[in-house]
């Protein structure tokens, strides 16, 4: 909405009574939801949000890099969209058909969820990136269809750049994409879902888990599941507030929060194996009982990643 605001009132022929009319529309659908998710989950927007974004960033050396790997995402994808958008600037300087009226709107999002991301340090993963994806579409084709509508042979111009981005993609997808994703799919099911149900087999009704990935561990499991990544508890959320996932695990940071009462087991994902087993944190030790090895956790977290389950005791004093 802010983007489309700004877009609409950059434009001379905007009624405003129009913009007014938007703004009523969209404050009915999301002010009794962001009233329910407060008074639910204890925050306006979804803990996720949190979880994944390091705060407001602008130190100009970080902003920077925190573009490539989008870059690197947008031209894996959309290299040939992005070289339509560039001719047609070249070409055509200020009349480029990216610059008018009509498609204002999708060039301020295209530019602005990505500044978003960066200012906001959010952990770009390729899927945040489709929300701007059709409007790279409509910005590179048709700066692509300006650059070649007065030229011969237009068309076969423009099939062969369309068969050029169907193939970069389907080359990209086989090399790049599949393996990982056919390598975590496989560990997933085999091997992190064993793990679960060794708690399930061997741990008591009432024990508490802590974990950073959730799903999987309370499916299989059967056990309460704290939640370390601060993604569906509000009680680690806030914690997450204060210090990173690292911060919370290596300190046992999440004993003693209201709610758990005690925490029976832990599963630590690290790129090192079993650097629990034996130590004493905050009057508890860890035991390692289990313990399985993932490849990875996707194209951008590649492994081996260890996956070890602690069984925790209170020490005696």
């Amino acid at each position: 909405m802010p983007v489309w605001i700004a877009s609409a009132l950059s434009r001379r022929d905007t009624d405003r009574k129009h913009v007014a009319t938007m703004l009523l529309v969209c404050g009915a659908l999301l002010i009794p939801w962001l009233l329910f998710a407060r008074l639910h989950i204890g925050s306006f927007l979804p803990n996720t949000a949190g979880a994944k974004s390091g705060g407001l960033m602008v130190h100009p050396g970080e902003l920077m890099a925190r573009f490539s790997p989008i870059a690197r995402i947008i031209g894996a994808t959309q290299a040939v969209a992005v070289l339509g958008i560039i001719a047609s600037i070249a070409a055509f300087r200020r009349h480029a058909v990216v610059f008018s009226r009509r498609v204002r709107f999708l060039l301020l999002w295209t530019v602005a969820l990505p500044c978003a991301y960066v200012i906001f340090d959010i952990q770009v993963l390729s899927r945040y990136m489709l929300l701007i994806a059709p409007s790279l579409c409509v910005l590179g084709w048709a700066g692509w269809e300006q650059v070649f509508r007065a030229r011969r042979r237009a068309t076969v111009a423009i099939a062969l750049l369309a068969a050029t981005a169907v193939a970069s993609n389907a080359l990209f997808y086989f090399l790049v994409v599949l393996p990982p994703s056919r390598a975590f799919s496989f560990d997933l099911q085999h091997c992190m879902t064993k793990l679960a149900r060794y708690i399930d087999a061997n741990a008591a009704p009432d024990a508490v888990v802590a974990a950073a990935d959730i799903g999987y561990l309370a499916f299989y499991s059967n056990r309460r599941v704290l939640d370390l990544g601060g993604l569906v508890e509000p009680e680690t959320g806030r914690l997450r507030k204060q210090y990173d996932y690292e911060n919370i695990v290596a300190n046992a940071r999440y004993f003693n929060l209201p709610g758990y009462p005690h925490v029976d087991y832990l599963v630590d994902r690290e790129k090192v194996d079993a650097r629990f087993d034996g130590v004493e944190l905050d009057g508890h030790k860890f035991q390692r009982v289990y313990g399985t090895v993932v490849r990875n956790l996707g194209i951008r977290k590649p492994g081996p990643w260890y996956y070890t389950l602690y069984r925790i005791e209170e020490v005696a004093r």
